[in-house]
């Protein structure tokens, strides 16, 4: 998806760059601005697949380093220091699977927690319903609260209206889903009803 890579037609072989290979150079071309490429749920790839042999020009930031394919008579791909890859995942997503070490090594990772003061005040007793939840009282001791707790993004609505949409067709789904899985005890249940 990102790398330089080679695409076959009725025999002819052609080398193209691909996303962040085409994103680099922009920011190559460009030293004075800054690059932001976001990556969603950049867990939910194969990165070592994705990425490829990116994955060095990684971890040898505005150093060139030599791609498998030649593009133009040129082996070299680099990534400046003005480009920064962002990618966004989300712990309580359990399909997918960790990141490897190759990966992880070459990016910092954040925390983003939910937060009750993003939350707007007519959504704060729902939010903070639903945090009880994540308590030892009804979370399995197989789970950490910071890993399956519902996050703010579900209380962000711009009305009471907007908000009980989200409740019942967003929040309460995945409560469910939760106690179905053994994140929650059956004893959630009773409070999930009163959402």
């Amino acid at each position: 998806m990102f790398q330089r890579t080679i695409l076959s037609f009725n025999g002819t072989v052609m080398v193209k760059n691909k996303i962040l290979a085409q994103f680099a150079e922009r920011a190559i071309d460009n030293p004075k601005a800054k690059f932001i490429l976001i990556i969603d749920e950049i867990n939910r790839a194969n990165l070592p697949a994705v990425l490829g042999e990116l994955i060095y020009a990684l971890e040898y930031r505005g150093k060139p380093v030599n791609s498998l394919y030649e593009l133009d008579e040129e082996r070299e791909i680099s990534l400046p220091n003005n480009l920064f890859i962002i990618g966004t995942m989300n712990t309580a997503d359990r399909s997918v699977g960790h990141i490897d070490y190759a990966i992880r090594r070459r990016f910092a990772f954040k925390d983003v927690l939910p937060n009750e003061a993003l939350v707007p005040s007519f959504a704060k007793d729902k939010f903070q319903t639903v945090s009880g939840l994540f308590s030892n009282e009804f979370l399995s001791s197989d789970f950490r609260k910071n890993d399956v707790q519902i996050g703010h993004s579900y209380f962000m609505a711009k009305d009471k209206e907007e908000l009980d949409i989200k409740i019942k067709y967003e929040v309460i789904p995945i409560l469910k889903e939760y106690v179905k899985d053994g994140v929650l005890s059956n004893k959630a249940l009773d409070v999930i009803s009163t959402l």
